[in-house]
């Protein structure tokens, strides 16, 4: 949870103001340097409150309380300070536009219902933050032009169908927003810039979606969806040195898709304890990394990379952990194209399906399969490729297919019985091992070349 900005607290809870009739109206417009502007309504149905004020280091606070009424607070100057709250709203509005730098605005709406939150701010050093509590149907939107801005959206403690947007152009800029105990909430932040950073939290909920979308260098982006069922997060980025974190634990039927471009990017994708949850990753680019962990039953994996030096590790969170897809009915699809590929990846339990493709120069597949009537299949092309396939368990399969290269070699065990594997290779100095152990074993190899070498173990 998001900590407030010191906002002159003095004026904030503690206005002195006076309850105002229906239909009341409440203009204040000031000029010059530390002023301060307060108004509270209270009871006072379809009121409006409109506070202006031109210069440095002014002040003003507005508090509804039972008035189904609209705020709009207008700053233009450095050093200025607006703050809005709506108790108790139906159909309530707060806008409030900020024109230079080092700005605070500071919005909140508790209790209520389809109320709006609209914030503007232009310039560098901005500071924005929208807090909505026990809301059904409200909407929070932020919007930032300029260097080194920061913006936060918090939808907490219940709500139906909330929404969340913040969008930011520049430099340095800092989004958050989080929910909590909600349905069908969404969450939508842009960036573009360099040395953004976008944060998107929504916990113990139903049916919500975060889509963050960068472009720039040195962004960073952490998605956190947990206990969550039926959600969605998608993650975009441009540029250089990116990196994006997503957790989905301990849900249901979730989605999560990550998209890089670029170089030197870095995904980690975690789905622990969850149930048919799916996992896109997409990159292109050299030096990538992205690191995945799926545990549960019924899981999808799907990681493509195009490019140089591209890894695929599996990993219970950042860096080259045991990890992978632990459970029953999971499926991985790995594609590499490029150089320098190595894709390392665990699967555990039954029925569980890794399909890989590798297509370039020192390509490197290690694969563990653990338990019974798993598949692998996969097609690695190029020069000094590697495949590595351990099957433990009864009723595994694994077909593996290098077609023309230079001195690829696959190495394939299995054990306990039933298995099959098949292997074909074309090009030169390549080398197949095959290693089984158990009853009712096969294997078969073919070969196209010159000085290939095929090795058969049965016991």
């Amino acid at each position: 949870m998001f900590k407030l900005a010191p906002l002159s607290v003095a004026i904030v809870l503690g206005l002195s103001g006076q309850a105002m009739a229906n239909d009341s109206q409440s203009n204040q417009n000031q000029y010059g340097n530390e002023n301060i502007a307060e108004v509270k309504q209270t009871k006072a149905s379809y009121s409006t409150t409109t506070q202006t004020q031109y210069g440095e280091g002014n002040n003003s606070a507005a508090l509804q309380d039972n008035a189904t009424g609209d705020i709009q607070q207008n700053h233009t100057g450095q050093y200025n300070a607006g703050y809005a709250e709506q108790l108790m709203e139906n159909a309530g509005q707060i806008n409030q536009q900020a024109v230079g730098a080092y700005n605070n605005t500071h919005a909140s709406q508790s209790l209520g219902n389809g109320n709006l939150v609209q914030q503007t701010q232009e310039g560098s050093g901005n500071f924005s933050f929208v807090y909505q509590d026990a809301q059904n149907g409200s909407t929070a939107t932020t919007q930032q032009w300029g260097n080194g801005n920061e913006a936060n959206v918090e939808q907490l403690f219940g709500g139906t169908a909330n929404q969340a947007l913040i969008q930011q152009t520049g430099t340095n800029n800092f989004s958050a927003a989080e929910h909590l105990n909600h349905q069908n909430g969404q969450i939508g932040i842009f960036q573009t810039g360099e040395a953004n950073w976008a944060y998107g939290d929504q916990r113990d909920g139903q049916g919500g979606s975060v889509t963050i979308n960068q472009h720039g260098t040195l962004n960073s982006t952490e998605v956190w969806q947990d206990q969550q069922t039926a959600s969605q997060a998608t993650v975009n980025q441009y540029g250089q040195t990116n990196e994006a974190v997503i957790d989905q634990s301990f849900g249901a039927d979730n989605l999560a898709t990550l998209t890089q471009t670029g170089g030197f990017n870095a995904i980690y994708a975690d789905q622990f304890e969850s149930q048919q949850s799916v996992t896109n990753l997409f990159q292109n680019g050299y030096g990538n990394v992205h690191y995945t962990y799926q545990t549960g039953d019924n899981h999808t994996l799907t990681a493509s990379a195009t490019g140089t030096g591209n890894k695929v590790l599996a990993s219970n969170w950042k860096g080259n952990k045991a990890g992978g897809q632990f459970g029953s009915g999971q499926r991985a699809d790995i594609k590499q194209s490029g150089t320098n590929n190595s894709a390392n990846f665990t699967q555990a339990d039954l029925n569980n399906e890794l399909y890989f493709e590798q297509n370039g120069t020192d390509n490197q597949l290690i694969a563990d399969q653990r338990g019974i009537a798993n598949y692998a299949e996969g097609v690695s092309s190029g020069v000094s490729n590697s495949v590595k396939l351990d099957q433990s368990g009864m009723g595994n399969q694994s077909y593996v297919n290098q077609l023309y290269g230079d001195h690829n070699e696959v190495n394939i065990k299995q054990a306990d019985g039933a298995n099959l594997a098949y292997v074909t290779q074309g090009g030169t100095g390549n080398q197949a091992i095959v290693d089984q152990s158990g009853v009712n074993m096969n294997a078969a190899i073919q070969q196209f070349g010159m000085g290939n070498q095929a090795t058969v173990f049965q016991q």
